[in-house]
């Protein structure tokens, strides 16, 4: 790729809390993509993709968890996030762009038949993926995130998210959007904000208090503002592309291995939109499954009841004989 690539100094994840594992990578259209490999004795493995802006910190308390019921874990840093490298120009971080990276990482790995815990852009990239590679996945856990037909609303869609967006304009704030959290103030300030404290827009959107390590891991892998270009485009991508996320909404629907899903009761950007019901409804595989409503959880839901999860995720794969 002819385009500036930053990777953030290593010395930056020195000293993460509750972190102690190995970094892997593998090459993605000329970058580096970082992931998390724990278990590789396991014979079964699940994969773990985390959205905006977060990275596989996220899944911390989980990987354990996993590792010691049996399972191998993958844990990929998104292309721009995390210890991945980070293409400076916001043009290179459009939706298709990062089906195809995670689609290479998939297809490099060669893993098939696994399972996968998908959450915000974890799921609207890794479902994506899933629709190209459908002997990737036997079993698949969908969690606060969102991926369905929207035909004839791309051009309502996204000049309605730009408009929200520049109302964020002039006073972009963590407090102004801890006030008012919506899509539109949230988008507002990934593009308007010098400064982006990533850490501190993670606690918003979390029930559980953080501790200020936890905060500054999560500030860890954009050192300065140069490295902001895939958290500040992601949030406008969202209705972007929708002939082709049509077409692969259209196919996933074929895949009629297990689903469950696990959303939480306080995520103020889906709890209320039914996308849970979406997905039961729309997936054979879903039918009878014990999906439940996480309590007491945000939208990070891996931050507030990681062991929780893990729980119900390890139960299910058991029940349905994984």
């Amino acid at each position: 790729m002819n385009q500036q690539i930053l990777r953030t100094p290593d010395e930056a994840f020195a000293s993460l809390v509750d972190y102690p594992f190995a970094a892997n990578y593998l090459e993605v259209d000329g970058m580096r993509m970082h992931y998390l490999d724990e278990g590789k004795g396991n014979d079964k493995t699940i994969f773990l993709l985390h959205g905006q802006p977060s990275w596989s910190y996220l899944y911390r308390h989980m990987v354990p968890l996993f590792v010691d019921a049996g399972y191998r874990v993958i844990a990929p840093d998104l292309i721009g996030f995390g210890k991945s490298d980070k293409p400076v120009s916001s043009d290179v971080h459009s939706y298709g762009n990062h089906v195809r990276w995670m689609t290479s990482f998939v297809r490099q790995l060669g893993i098939k038949n696994a399972a996968a815990f998908m959450q915000d852009w974890g799921g609207m990239i890794g479902l994506r993926v899933l629709a190209k590679e459908p002997e990737w996945l036997e079993r698949l856990v969908v969690s606060n995130t969102a991926l369905a037909e929207m035909k004839g609303l791309e051009k309502f869609m996204v000049p309605k998210v730009l408009k929200l967006m520049a109302a964020m304009a002039g006073k972009p704030s963590i407090s102004k959007f801890a006030d008012n959290i919506n899509y539109g103030n949230w988008a507002g300030y990934f593009r308007h904000s010098e400064q982006l404290e990533i850490g501190e827009i993670i606690q918003t959107l979390t029930t559980r208090q953080l501790s200020q390590d936890e905060m500054q891991a999560y500030d860890a892998p954009f050192p300065t503002s140069d490295y902001y270009a895939a958290p500040r485009k992601m949030p406008e991508i969202v209705a972007s592309e929708l002939d082709q996320v049509n077409a692969d909404w259209k196919q996933l629907k074929q895949w009629g291995k297990p689903v469950l899903t696990l959303f939480s009761d306080k995520d103020p950007f889906l709890a209320e939109r039914g996308y849970d019901k979406t997905f039961q409804n729309n997936f054979s595989g879903a039918q009878g499954q014990p999906h439940i409503t996480v309590k007491n959880a945000s939208h990070f839901l891996q931050e507030d009841q990681s062991q929780h999860l893990a729980s119900k995720v390890i139960s299910w794969l058991e029940q349905t004989q994984y």
